[in-house]
């Protein structure tokens, strides 16, 4: 057996091999990071648009702004409530077009050239910029609030990332990170037959493995949420109380954290 990758979180070599599923060879270490090993896995969207038709359903224009993602700006209202606002791998937008709807100036960092292409026709409200990463168009220290829903799962270098974002947030800047919980009971039960292990998924987080990430590059701790599903149920509102009671037994598939980067 190849000897245990070094972990991407913390540069320690993982203590326990998991197994494969699909494409992806996964470790964790101590740090509690459960990670895909860079060295075999493959971006299954390397040389593909996320967003084009044959991957994705195709979208109708203009947008329609959906609760879940005025329920993701709501988080984001508990601690401001104005600003400059990037949406990190804000794909077609809605998330943005939110924001804007609740009076923040948002901006839109997208890779996928279909996303950015139809949302600068379609949304001129929202500024777009197409790139994997924050660009020297945005200075440093010149945003307010950025946020990354299901985003960090995906980022093969998952520290560098966030330097990057602690440096273009403002002093006591708000950072808001959601991606699938691995510490979830349905995780447990479900093991590598989860429903969020996927092959573009190369970082899975706890609540305490997230915190311990994001905290090494400077950010504090600010709340930690969990959500049942992906999605808010728009249709049978009555069931989300349900959900919210089990997220509350443990059984939340969603993690949501808020962090600030601090004053000083």
């Amino acid at each position: 057996m190849s000897a245990a990758p070094a972990c991407p979180a913390c540069d320690v070599a993982a203590e326990a091999n998991l197994g494969k599923a699909g494409v992806c060879h996964l470790w964790r270490c101590a740090c509690g990071l459960v990670f895909a090993d860079r060295a075999t896995w493959r971006d299954p969207y390397s040389d593909k648009d996320y967003y084009d038709p044959a991957h994705q359903p195709e979208e109708h224009y203009p947008l329609q702004v959906t609760a879940t993602e005025r329920d993701r700006i709501a988080t984001v209202q508990r601690f401001t409530q104005t600003g400059r606002l990037l949406d990190f791998g804000g794909g077609i937008g809605r998330t943005a077009l939110a924001a804007h709807a609740a009076g923040f100036s948002a901006i839109v960092l997208e890779d996928s050239h279909k996303a950015v292409s139809d949302g600068k026709t379609h949304h001129p409200e929202i500024a777009w910029l197409e790139s994997k990463a924050i660009p020297d168009s945005i200075a440093d220290g010149s945003l307010d609030v950025i946020t990354l829903f299901h985003v960090l799962e995906h980022l093969t270098d998952p520290r560098a990332s966030l330097a990057q974002i602690h440096r273009k947030l403002s002093p006591g800047g708000l950072l808001v990170i959601e991606v699938p919980n691995w510490g979830s009971h349905m995780r447990r039960l479900r093991g590598l037959h989860w429903q969020f292990v996927l092959d573009h998924h190369v970082n899975h987080f706890t609540a305490a493995s997230l915190t311990r990430l994001v905290e090494k590059i400077g950010f504090k701790l600010g709340a930690v949420e969990f959500r049942r599903t992906f999605a808010v149920n728009e249709t049978q509102g009555w069931k989300e109380p349900l959900k919210q009671l089990l997220c509350l037994l443990g059984f939340g598939d969603i993690l949501r954290c808020s962090f600030f980067k601090s004053a000083a």
